[in-house]
């Protein structure tokens, strides 16, 4: 019986990893897709001289993508609890 119960927390503790690394990665990644969308709209790639007026875009960027991230980590978590 005692075997049994650490089967089943090894493999809870496994599906667990597994989930909360998907769950890092994917507010990772948005985290770097808002920096570069604020940075774009700081700086548009057509603006002849390459010069940051303000940080308030990039840092607006970088905050819609942790939010972006976390909602797709929840709806990860969730969906993969079922």
């Amino acid at each position: 019986m005692l075997a049994v119960s650490y089967q089943l927390r090894d493999e809870s503790l496994l599906n667990a990893r597994k989930t909360s690394t998907l769950a890092l990665g994917i507010n990772c990644l948005s985290l770097v897709t808002g920096t570069v969308v604020g940075t774009w709209v700081a700086v548009p790639p057509t603006q002849e001289r390459q010069e940051i007026s303000s940080i308030v875009p990039i840092l607006v960027g970088v905050g819609l993508g942790e939010l972006i991230g976390f909602v797709l980590a929840l709806i990860v978590i969730w969906i993969s609890r079922e």
